[in-house]
């Protein structure tokens, strides 16, 4: 990207409408795919159109990819799905209809677990739509504009270990924990 930034720039300003298009249908591609590009497509969004810009078109195709990833997932995968597996995955699918909203939530946060699986098991679980697009928003914000800030600089940065330092690591890792602190409680109370 570095050396044909010159190149770049002068394409997104003479087409910059289908740029953006074009950012948010590869991020739709790569979030739900097992290819792990969907982080350098994030970061190739902060380089493109800046922090500010870059931050809001990561948070608005990474919300979008999601979405059409849980979709695909319930409408077309869970029947299917459901008749293969649901006996051996009934008590998980339980306490995710109950506490999906932390466990995504989490899982987003953490960075640990690829977007389409998570996008896959939401669709398939019984978690509700309002539960997994809450989890999904609040999931995706932090971590899109780590990655919009990592484009914008990636001028001075020589690594892609640069854009995750570990304060920003502690950081994303201690709100995940804080986010299932009601599950955890909720558990220690029934017990």
């Amino acid at each position: 990207m570095k050396t044909n930034k010159v190149w770049l720039s002068r394409f997104i300003q003479d087409h910059y409408s289908f740029s953006v298009v074009l950012f948010f249908l590869a991020c739709v591609v790569f979030v739900n795919s097992p290819v792990p590009a969907a982080a350098a497509i994030k970061v190739l969004g902060g380089y493109c159109f800046g922090f500010y810009l870059g931050a809001i078109y990561n948070v608005g195709a990474t919300i979008l990819a999601c979405l059409v990833g849980f979709a695909i997932s319930r409408y077309a995968l869970k029947g299917w799905f459901e008749k293969s597996y649901y006996d051996r995955i009934k008590n998980i699918d339980t306490e995710l209809e109950h506490n999906g909203f932390y466990y995504f939530l989490s899982l987003r946060l953490v960075m640990v677990v690829p977007y389409f699986i998570i996008n896959i098991t939401a669709g398939i679980s019984r978690v509700s739509f309002r539960q997994y697009c809450l989890s999904t928003i609040l999931g995706v914000l932090p971590t899109s504009l780590i990655y919009a800030n990592g484009g914008e600089k990636l001028e001075r940065i020589a690594s892609f270990n640069q854009l995750l330092e570990p304060p920003v690591i502690a950081a994303i890792v201690l709100v995940a924990v804080v986010s299932l602190v009601p599950v955890l409680l909720k558990l220690y109370w029934r017990n």
